[in-house]
């Protein structure tokens, strides 16, 4: 991935111009310091501004390529959707109950079997919503929080909505990001016509014709079962890892 370089010049004015920015004291008065430590304190700065635009730009191209994803699996794009994946033999995917395949080639299969399939008369939308991005600093890996409501149907048949999100995993390849493991948990599914809330299916189970690599990872069940997957990330204001107290007091699981 190409980064973007901040002139020097430029990177140099903002720097002296901090102190009234941001409240932080930077000497760069050569009577004060030497020249050799003001080059060293300017230096320093930039290269903490540089580290800043890097994860930037990692977060935005971890955003396009999940949203890519979401836009290939809703077309049926099952090889597009496959070659977004890490060419890693451990790169895995797994939906609801399905069990975990790994690799290209087993993800590719999947998705043409069932996650990315789509024909004359079907629909399937992905759209995905609600993206918690934490790159790491070494801006190698990351993991990503999203929600996807999906609506799918075949004309003239009842059509079904499910719900649920994903926790994620991605890795930078020959500076490109690429998807490391992608896991979507099912949350609900249910019918479009009698109403997701009258009539809920069970979060799918194994392939008959192309059983997965591994079983699930976690055993849940969806709605009107009550599931929380994991997240990855602490509360940004309490510091601790993120939780709900279920049941709540009075009420029944």
């Amino acid at each position: 991935m190409t980064r973007t370089g901040l002139p020097l010049a430029l990177v140099g004015n903002l720097l002296l111009c901090l102190p009234l920015l941001a409240g932080e004291p930077i000497v760069t008065d050569s009577r004060l310091i030497t020249e050799e430590r003001r080059v060293q304190i300017l230096e320093a700065k930039l290269a903490s501004m540089q580290r800043q635009i890097d994860l930037i730009e990692d977060h935005k191209a971890i955003e396009r390529l999940q949203q890519m994803w979401a836009h290939y699996v809703s077309e049926g794009m099952a090889r597009e959707a496959a070659a977004l994946f890490s060419a890693s033999p451990a790169a895995s995917i797994e939906y609801a109950q399905q069990g975990v395949y790994l690799g290209r080639p087993r993800i590719e299969a999947f998705l043409k079997a069932s996650g990315a399939r789509t024909g004359n008369g079907e629909l399937r939308e992905t759209p995905m919503m609600q993206a918690v991005i934490s790159v790491a600093p070494d801006g190698k890996t990351a993991k990503g929080r999203w929600r996807s409501l999906v609506m799918g149907g075949i004309h003239g048949q009842d059509g079904h909505w499910e719900e649920g999100p994903y926790e994620n995993e991605y890795v930078k390849e020959a500076g490109v990001w690429r998807i490391s493991r992608l896991h979507w948990y099912t949350t609900m599914s249910g019918s479009y016509d009698q109403g997701w809330h009258r009539k809920s299916f069970p979060a799918a189970g194994p392939l008959a014709d192309l059983p997965p690599d591994r079983p699930p990872s976690e055993k849940y069940q969806s709605f009107p079962q009550f599931y929380l997957p994991p997240f990855h990330f602490l509360n940004p204001v309490t510091g601790l890892p993120v939780a709900w107290d279920y049941p709540p007091t009075g009420s029944t699981p």
